[in-house]
Parts: structure tokens; sequence; C-alpha cells
């Protein structure tokens, strides 16, 4: 009895599985909405996915069961008080919605699930996993919004009231940016906020849950220990939208007895303080810090007490921070630092008592985000005097800030700049103050802002530091790696090293340069995403993104260039760009397999396609930045602008449409189709010179788009790709394209059967292309242009990274099938490799694709998990040469079909590890 009851014990602490039936697979990675065991949801109907470990082939998943449990002893004891779906006939095991109990806010909840396979056997149940809800309803709030005595500067409210300036020309927003960068010196005290609560709290617990939106930035501290190490929350958006809150279980941090709540305000894009020339400033939304909390004890005993902001709050803007800022810095005075501020026992006798405060007027919604951490640090390499101070490199390009241990006198004021692109903010940029206390080594970082760093210039100190006094901190979105690329060409497996940090560096939860703007310019996805996509684990973030796209939309559809943001640039913008809220949730759906972003987005959708046929009648979009940053120039030169647009109008139609099909709305659905058709006759009648095959003026980009996206007439398809074959050669193998004709390139190539020279582009040494942008320019890191010049930013690289994976490696999803439910394996296996290793953690586990050539004999080796299928492309259509794990494929009860096509073998088979060797010459 004793045993019994100590492993019913174990069990739950440990949530061991339920062993029933021993069957050979398993049910594994349980996820709600994306993550294990989250904290924080807020829908009443959270999506649930596992994966199933198999060592069969051609496993599939038949059936279903999903138990959920208010308690984990319930489900332990295989008991669900809060559904029990029973046995569904499903292959489905990603994005399934709860269908119980209405759920309760700020209760855990226990699941398992088990499976059954095709021929009808159940596996054991899964591990236990859990979630947390967060506030299902806006009635769950009992807090209320509150303040301190801050106001904003002079120049804030004036700025605040002008018309809104988003269509002007570019040349008129550039004089008026001058006219404000003229004011902006004055401004030199915008404190953080610091406030306080103490409760008492007398009755053993058995949870606590906090719920807190600050914005504009925040860290939370509970008896003096902060709660998360997540930093710069809450994420960016358009606060007249949606404004995030986060949740946060906090119940090892509180103790019986006194408690005490600490919060620190930063300023964050709610408040920008020092203007930015891309228009922040004219958000209705700009405000002083504000703070909405809760707390909500759950006793032992069944009680609950929950605590509040309201006026019984404390505030101090006399603390430590004297200055915060996004993109200009901090201020820290350390003679001002508030000793046991946020424990208790405290005298805040001069501390003021907080104030009601006006409500942001975007819903709160929790944050479905990956982490803002430091997530690495870096040394400083040398350090050289300069005038009236030192400058430090650091060994490579960074985004966070820099940690300092200094000594000096008390009151002495110490500079740090992070020198880097300031055209951009309209005053203070990246400037760092810090005002010793005296006595022994004090150190100083960052809390509210964050930089793109390279260069440290330090003023102030009276001796030269020491090397170690100074080190680079790494603060990005904390991405889990989804994706691993290796090849026999190092220069690739070098170049695939500096982008995946450059992509880092490019993430504080949305794409963002951290070195000129800080901005999300909404083309990125086009760029990007599908390096993105293979390499981390970053739906959230997309999904996120697409939302704000969705926030920012016209009444007239018109979509501006920078999300968040109140930046409506129609000389900075395009298809390529405001298009990018058509092809973000398509790119999800494909990649992802999730529709549900489709669903959101479609009227968007409809709504931007209706716009770009309403400012151009004859189907050609003459509007746009093109494609920007083409070798030698910044506007384009080589690819005329109506060019690449009316490509990007064609290309958001029949992605519309074939929304519209996902979605059932057949009459949509013809309506685009037939609308994409009318723009592939315009195009061509005004492109195209079907004598020559040429578009355009005949550049890469020109002939390559049109066979891209399939603009080409069938019977002249080999006439444009001699001619892209013989440009590229002319260029002497050199890429020649842009932000919009380069993320193309390389696989396009592939994909029209030139890997070859593909290869010889992406292995090119000399300028311009991608070897000479990161290695012959001194930075070790991915640049805004093909010289390897302006900020740090990966679109130009994201190619590269996406033909590793994409035809290299040959991991391809499936549109047909989306979210790699169908994988496609189909190696570009170019000459000059001879072997390369992909591998991809897609939502229903790893894929696996490694081939290696000796002599005239090719091996492919390739892992699919279990519940999906795949097609595998073999590059030989002669069966009788290919063989799998010695096995002939004629006959193979494995495989569905083998069929000759094109000149190579087709295999449609399932799950499974395979190795196949394939003789090239007979």
């Amino acid at each position: 009895m004793r045993n019994a009851i100590l492993l019913l014990f174990l069990a739950a602490i440990f949530h061991f599985p339920d062993f029933v039936d021993g069957a050979p697979f398993h049910v594994v990675n349980l996820k709600c909405e994306h993550s294990a065991n989250p904290t924080g949801i807020d829908t009443p109907n959270p999506r649930l996915s596992w994966n199933i470990e198999s060592g069969q082939r051609n496993w599939i998943q038949s059936a279903y069961q999903i138990k959920v449990a208010s308690d984990s002893l319930e489900l332990i004891h295989n008991k669900s008080d809060i559904w029990n779906s029973g046995k569904i006939t499903s292959t489905d095991c990603l994005y399934i919605p709860f269908n119980g109990q209405p759920l309760v806010s700020l209760h855990k909840y226990w699941w398992k699930v088990k499976v059954w396979d095709k021929d009808g056997l159940a596996s054991d149940w899964s591990e236990i996993s859990k979630w947390t809800m967060a506030m299902v309803k806006s009635s769950d709030w009992k807090a209320g919004w509150i303040t301190s005595d801050l106001q904003l500067s002079p120049l804030q409210k004036e700025l605040k009231v002008l018309p809104d300036f988003g269509m002007e020309p570019e040349d008129e927003m550039w004089k008026l940016s001058e006219v404000i960068r003229k004011r902006t010196d004055t401004i030199t005290y915008a404190p953080a906020v610091y406030l306080r609560k103490e409760f008492t709290s007398n009755h053993p617990l058995r949870g606590a849950v906090a719920n807190i939106c600050g914005l504009g930035l925040n860290e939370l501290y509970i008896n003096g220990s902060k709660v998360s190490n997540e930093l710069l929350n809450p994420a960016f958006t358009d606060y007249q939208k949606r404004v995030f809150y986060q949740s946060y279980d906090v119940t090892r941090l509180l103790r019986k007895g006194e408690n005490t709540i600490g919060v620190i305000l930063g300023n964050g894009w709610f408040n920008l303080v020092i203007p930015h020339v891309l228009r922040y400033y004219a958000a209705d939304y700009t405000d002083t810090p504000r703070l909405l909390f809760q707390l909500d004890l759950f006793y032992a005993d069944r009680t609950k007490k929950t605590i509040v902001s309201d006026n019984s709050w404390k505030f101090t803007t006399d603390g430590p921070i004297r200055f915060n800022n996004i993109l200009s810095g901090e201020t820290y005075d350390a003679n001002k630092e508030l000793a046991g501020w946020n424990k208790p026992g405290y005298r805040a006798s001069s501390w003021k008592q907080a104030m009601p405060a006006e409500a942001p007027s975007g819903i709160l919604e929790a944050q479905y985000l990956k982490p803002v951490a430091i997530t690495d640090s870096v040394k400083a390499l040398n350090i050289r005097a300069v005038k009236n101070g030192y400058s430090v490199d650091l060994e490579k390009e960074i985004t966070g800030w820099c940690r300092f241990r200094f000594h000096g006198a008390k009151g002495t004021k110490i500079t740090v700049k992070y020198p880097g692109a300031g055209s951009h903010t309209l005053g203070r940029y990246q400037t760092y103050e810090y005002i010793l206390k005296g006595g022994n080594s004090e150190t100083f970082g960052a809390r509210f802002s964050y930089n793109g760093i390279k260069t440290v210039e330090i003023y102030g100190l009276d001796y030269k530091p020491e090397l170690s006094d100074i080190t680079g901190i790494m603060v990005h979105t904390d991405f889990p790696e989804t994706g691993k690329f290796s090849c026999s060409n190092d220069v690739f497996n070098d170049l695939n090293s500096i982008l995946l940090h450059t992509m880092r560096n490019y993430v504080v939860h949305i794409p963002n340069d951290p070195v000129r703007e800080k901005a999300g310019w909404t083309q990125d996805v086009e760029t990007a995403f599908d390096a993105y996509a293979y390499a981390f684990d970053c739906p959230e973030m997309y999904i996120k993104w697409q939302r704000d796209f969705l926030d920012i939309i016209h009444e007239n559809g018109y979509v501006p260039p920078v999300a968040p943001g109140r930046f409506d640039g129609p000389t900075i913008n395009g298809p390529w760009w405001g298009g990018m809220i058509v092809y973000l949730p398509w790119k999800i759906y494909t990649h992802f397999g999730d529709k549900k972003i489709l669903e959101e987005s479609f009227a968007a959708m409809k709504k931007y396609t209706g716009y770009l046929s309403s400012i151009d009648s004859n189907y050609v979009v003459k509007w746009g930045l093109g494609d920007w940053l083409e070798p030698g120039s910044v506007r384009p030169v080589m690819t005329p602008v109506p060019f690449t647009s009316t490509v990007g109008f064609y290309n958001t139609a029949l992605i519309t449409s074939k929304t519209a099909e996902i979605l059932g709305f057949k009459e949509d659905a013809a309506y685009y189709a037939a609308l994409a058709e009318k723009i592939k006759i315009a195009f061509n009648n005004t492109f195209f010179d079907p004598q020559t095959g040429r578009y355009a003026r005949y550049s890469q980009a020109s002939q390559l788009m049109p066979l891209y996206f399939n603009l080409v007439p069938q019977s002249k398809r080999q006439l444009v790709l001699d001619n892209l074959v013989r440009k590229i050669e002319s260029d002497s193998n050199h890429v020649g394209t842009g932000f919009v004709g380069t993320p193309l390139i390389l696989t396009g190539l592939s994909e029209l059967g030139k890997g070859e020279i593909a290869y010889k582009m992406a292995d090119q040494r000399t300028y311009p292309g991608w070897y000479d942008m990161v290695c012959n320019h001194g930075s070790r890191i991915f640049k805004e242009d093909w010289k390897g010049g302006l900020v740090q930013m990966p679109p130009l690289g994201g190619s590269l990274g996406y033909w590793f994976y994409y035809s290299l490696a040959g991991i391809q999803p499936d549109p047909a099938s989306p979210g790699f439910k169908n994988v496609i394996i189909r190696p570009d296996f170019v000459a000059g490799l001879t072997w390369v290793k992909g591998e991809y953690e897609s939502l229903y586990g790893t894929i696996k694709s490694q081939w290696k050539r000796e002599n005239d004999l090719l091996t492919l080796n390739i892992e699919i998990p279990a519940n999906t299928t795949v097609t595998i492309y073999l590059p030989t259509d002669i069966i009788a040469n290919i063989s799998e794990n010695g096995n002939s494929l004629i006959d193979n009860k494995d495989f569905a079909s083998v069929s000759p096509k094109n000149g190579k073998t087709v295999i449609q088979t399932g799950s499974g590890n395979y190795s196949f060797k394939i003789r090239l010459n007979p």
C-alpha cells in the first residue's frame, strides 16, 4: 500500500505516462498554441498539437483521443473533468481546438493524448502536459490603469496634434524632420517610473498568477526578485488596436506575511521621447508610462485574494534612470539608487500616490511570443585612445548593449556612445550616461533600449579601461533552432553561420534593423521569411507581425510599408512592401499549416488587391520601390519599377484566389483567378518581346521573375530561360538583383534546372556576391547593400539560407499539403558539392535529407516523421539504377508509387528512414 501511494505521488510530480498498450509508437512533444506548458493563454479554444515517434515505415494516425482535467491527479487516474474528446477518427495532430467545458481565467489545465495507427492499434497515453490561462474575458480584469505625474514634453504635444503627415512627399518629410531635430536637444529628462505595492498573505499558497501590462516597457519584481529574464516587454504594437500583457506564475516568489510588488516602467514606443524620421511621433496613442497589474493568489483552503493596480500604489520618478528612450539610450545616476525599493520594509514616505490613468484604446491580448532575452556575450578585442576618450571594438557585431565595470569619483559622468547610423533618430542617438556613486568598481548596462553595436566609444574616464571591463551583451528574441545545414563547401558553412548570427541580431520581437531604425519594414517578409522558417522556431513572430499589418491597413486598402508604426510613405512602398499583407499569411499557411491566419487575413487580402486594382485601370502597376538596392544603385536602374510591381500585383491576385478556394469562397476564387489572368495578359503585352524572348530591359530579375511566377507563355519558356542563362553568364555568374529579385534567384535557378549556375553564383568571391559582402569588408555580418555597407540586416542573405535548405538539401513544403504534412525531398545534386546534410524540425517532427557523391554513385539518406508522407525526386529515370537499403524499387511494397517523370524517378511513400543508392551512369 505504501509503495502504491509513493508511486502515485511520484507520478503526480513527474507526470509519468500511463503505460498500457506497449505499442511500437508513442506521442511526444505536446504543445498548446505552439508552446510547451505555456502560461498566459487567453483564447477560449486553445489549439493542441503533438508529434508521434515510430520506427515503422508509413505510419499514419487513424484516430486520437484527448483528455483534459483540472488536476494532474485526475489524469493519472485516467479521469477528465474538463474534456474527453472520445476517439476521433482523424489524421490531424496539429491545431486541434479545445472543445470541452468553458475555461476559467488563471486556472491550470492538464492534458494528455493517445493515438491509434491505421491498423487500430493504440499508443500509450502521452506524458501529461499543461497550460495556464490568462484573462479569458475582459471582465476578469479587476485592476485599473495607474500612472505617475509625468507629462509629455511640449514638443511631443505639438507633434501629436499635427495633421497626418503620412502621405506627404519624401522631401517634405525630411524638411519637417530637420525642423524637429533642432528642438530635441532640450529633452534631457525622460525618467523611468518606479511603482510599489505592499500586501500581506497569511495562508498557505496553492498558486499565484501575475498579469501585467506596463507601457511602454516594464520590469516586474516580487520581494526583490525579477519575475522573469524576459526583456523589453511588452512587444511593440499599434496601441490603438491591440495591447499585449504578460502572464507569469509567481508562486515561488511569494512568502507568508509581508510581500512587495515592484514595477519599473520605461518609455518604449508608447512614449517615444526623441522623435523618429518615420513619424512614430504622429501616433494618437502617445502618452506617459502607465500600468495595469493584477495578482491573483489561490490558497490551499480554496479561498482567493486579488491584488490590483489602483491608487493605493506608490510611485516615484526620482530614481536612478533619469532618461530612457528606445532609440536614444539611457541616463543612469547611481547616486539616486533606491536600495530595497522592491522589498518589504522599504520606507517610501517621499513617494507619491499613484493616479488613475486613461487606458489605451487597443484590445488587451496575451503576448504569444518567444521572449527577448540575453542569449550570449562577446569580448572586447582592443581599446585605442581617441579625442577625450577611448574607442573599443567588440569581437563581432551584436544587438544589445555593453556591460561596463568602471570606477571613479562620486558624481563623475561617463558617456558611452554606440556609433552606427543616427540619421533617422531626430536627436540623441544610442548614447548612455552613467553617473558614478564613487568608491569601488561599479557596473551598468541598459534596461529599456537596445542597439546595433560593433564599436563603443567611452568618454569621461581619467584612466584607460581594461578589456575585461567591457563585455558585449547579446539581446534578441531567443529562438530555438529548428534547422541544421552543412556541406562540403566550407565557405557555404561559414556564410550560413554568419547569416544565422545576423538573423538573430535582426529580431527583437519582430524583424527590425537594430542600428538605424528599429522599424519593421514589411518587405523583409519576402527577403527573409524562408530562411527564418527553416532555421528557427518562429511561427508566433510572423503571426504577430501579420496582425500588425492587419492593424494598419487603410480603409481604401492601402498598406503602409512599416508595421507597427505611423509611416505611410507612398513613395517608399509598392506591392512588394504593402503586398506582404497577402504574401505573409500564405507563407505561414504553406510552411506551418496554420489555416487560421488565412481566415483572419482574407478580408484584408481582398481589400489590398482591390486597392492595387483601383490605382491602375490597365492592370499594370507603375508605382513602388521596385528591385531596391540592385548592385551599384539604390533605386532600380536595370529592372523597371512597373515591371516588378506588376509581377507583385499578379502574385497578390493569385494568392487571394488560392486563399478563397481553400476557405470555400468559390465566387471570390474565380474572380481573383480571372483578375490574375488579366494582369498576366497586360504584363506580357507591356513588357515582353516574343521575338527575342526578352522582358523589359533584359536584366536578371526581368528574365527570372516571369519564369518563377509562371507568367511566360508556355511556348516561349525555353527562349526566356536561355536568355536568363546568357544574361547571368554575361555578368560573369555574379548576382545582379536587389531586394525583390534576390529572394528568388538561387532557388528559382535550381527549380528551373539550372542549379549549376546557382552554385557558381552563390560561390562567387568577388563583388557583387554574398561572400564579398560579409568577408571582404571587415565586418563578418550581412549588410544592407551588396558593397557591405549601410546597416546590419539579413534580407539579401536570406536567399542563401533558403537555398541551402530548399534546394541543396531539398527539404520542401508541399503547398497542396501544407505544414510539411506531405514533405517534398528534391535535392539539387550540384556538381560543386560532394555531400550535403540538411535537417529541419518541422511541426510534425524531424526531417532529414543527407546526400553524398562518390564517383558515379549517389547516396541519399532521408528521415520522414510519423503521420506524414513524402514525395522524393531522384536524379535518374532509369529505375533499375536505384536501390533502397539494398533492395530494388520495383514491386517494393513500402512505396505507394514509383514512376519516371521528366528525367527523374518520383517516389511517393510515407514516414520512416530510407537509404537510396543511385547509379548515375549505366
